[in-house]
């Protein structure tokens, strides 16, 4: 890069208040330039010296929130987070976006150096409960920002032109220093201008958002989540610099989480049943399902395992008799009783052992159970 794009990068990124990146660049080159300047030693310790005061200043954690000059909610929570109760199960594809984003602020210098910025908007798409705002507060855990995330309930007002307002406030506030911004519910305020149901203002606070997202500061990350694409404005997807798609769990998804959550109380062959029994289910849904067990298993000195098969009676009316078959067959190499398996998949003795039969011969005519057929 020749001195006088190098001259434009910089001035651009000051222009944003983006010093971090500002002070990663300046000492980059200005090693390079020490080499044939010696002489500039002291006047650029002395740039340097402002530029990380700069940043300092605003980096100021204790800066107090905006509120709702209304009702005087605060438009935004803040959060350190240092550690997750569980630790999240995705995809292959879904870790690789994720662990990208992270990469590309820890190799920043090399992308600035390069001209190019790390990732600065993210889009999570899905059903609730898969993951989305998890991955929000992994983000924030992984790159140690200060995650702040939108209340709608504060930033939505009653007065006219005061929701506007209020989110201008929130991307300015977020926008000073590096942080995560979570606008989660996006579809709320982010919804398809053609809508005739809404108002002006909505549809003017639309347009401030995409532009919020295209002027985004290369030292913070913005994401938005969302489980309802369908109302998004169509301009909506083009601004984001990833878009990821968060489906329900697969089975082997939900048994890695379930071992996690239940930190291998069980053995994997109870951990694939249930797991079975739960597809089509959210990581939130079933981590609710198991901790409530969990709590009663305490409580009452119960055995976890048998609150849980208590469980898996009740989900196992709802699931294919191709899956019920399989899970029977996890349960009794586990040596629980045809009786207990039948009692519990709602398929009778003699079916189970008609198929145990068809599908493994072998095992079946050693087992005494199966005699007689």
């Amino acid at each position: 890069m020749d001195i006088e794009s190098q001259f434009v990068h910089l001035a651009r990124m000051v222009s944003i208040g983006d010093f971090e990146s500002a002070t990663a660049f300046s000492k980059r080159t200005f090693r390079s330039l020490l080499k044939d300047r010696p002489d500039l030693s002291d006047s650029i310790g002395q740039v340097l010296s402002s530029f990380s005061a700069n940043l300092q200043r605003n980096v100021d954690p204790i800066q107090p929130l905006p509120v709702d000059v209304d009702s005087r909610l605060e438009l935004l929570r803040r959060e350190i987070i240092e550690t997750l109760d569980i630790e999240p199960v995705w995809s292959p594809r879904i870790l690789e976006e994720l662990t990208s984003t992270v990469l590309e602020r820890k190799r920043r210098d090399e992308l600035i150096s390069a001209g190019l910025t790390p990732t600065r908007s993210l889009l999570l798409v899905g059903p609730p409960g898969v993951g989305k705002t998890l991955s929000a507060h992994w983000l924030a855990r992984e790159l140690s920002y200060p995650l702040l995330t939108l209340d709608l309930a504060g930033v939505m007002s009653s007065f006219l032109g005061r929701t506007g307002s209020n989110i201008r406030v929130v991307l300015d506030y977020a926008q000073r220093y590096p942080s995560i911004l979570l606008l989660d519910e996006f579809d709320a305020i982010a919804k398809r201008r053609d809508d005739i149901a809404e108002i002006g203002e909505l549809k003017r606070l639309v347009t401030v958002l995409l532009q919020a997202v295209d002027d985004w500061p290369e030292h913070g990350l913005l994401i938005a989540a969302t489980n309802h694409p369908e109302l998004l404005d169509p301009a909506v997807w083009r601004r984001f610099d990833r878009i990821i798609e968060f489906p329900f769990p697969t089975t082997e998804e939900l048994t890695s989480l379930i071992t996690n959550v239940l930190d291998n109380q069980i053995s994997e062959d109870f951990s694939l049943a249930l797991s079975i029994v739960f597809t089509g289910k959210s990581f939130s849904d079933v981590v609710k399902l198991i901790t409530n067990a969990k709590r009663k298993s305490i409580i009452s000195h119960e055995q976890i395992t048998d609150l849980l098969i208590d469980n898996m009676r009740e989900e196992c009316k709802r699931i294919e008799k191709n899956n019920k078959y399989r899970i029977a067959e996890l349960l009794i190499n586990q040596g629980i009783s045809e009786r207990k398996v039948s009692d519990i998949t709602g398929v009778s003795r003699d079916t189970l052992r008609k198929h145990r039969h068809q599908t493994n011969p072998k095992d079946c005519e050693a087992n005494s159970e199966c005699q007689g057929m």
